[in-house]
């Protein structure tokens, strides 16, 4: 059972977003994408927190106040909607490795914790 709200950079390069209707080859992304858990209610599932582009512009998910720069807000959302697609190739691959990392982090979590339990009984012994 996740407790910890657990995030992960993931790598993306030549990503391609839908313009008009179509997947838009001309207009390839890099950068890094923040995969997010998405809670309790839905183990080992993810959404894009923020977005930082290769050339360092930072995106952030919009929200319903913050539609002040609609282009940056648009991006995102298009950008989100293909990392977040597990239909798409990259939808799968951000999900696979999401995946490997939560589970790392759940291995790594349990090992933190069975040694604190484990040196709370020898102080408690002592």
């Amino acid at each position: 059972m996740q407790t910890v709200a657990f995030s992960c950079d993931y790598s993306f390069d030549e990503l391609s977003i839908r313009l008009c209707d179509r997947w838009e080859g001309g207009l390839l992304l890099y950068g890094y994408a923040e995969l997010t858990s998405a809670g309790a209610d839905y183990e080992d599932e993810f959404y894009v927190s923020a977005i930082r582009l290769e050339s360092g512009a930072r995106l952030t998910r919009p929200n319903g106040q913050a539609i002040a720069n609609n282009f940056e807000a648009e991006l995102f959302r298009r950008i989100a909607a293909v990392i977040e697609d597990d239909r798409t190739h990259p939808g799968r691959h951000a999900a696979a490795f999401f995946a490997d990392e939560l589970e790392q982090f759940r291995e790594t979590d349990s090992n933190r914790s069975d040694k604190t339990k484990r040196e709370q009984r020898l102080e408690a012994s002592a």
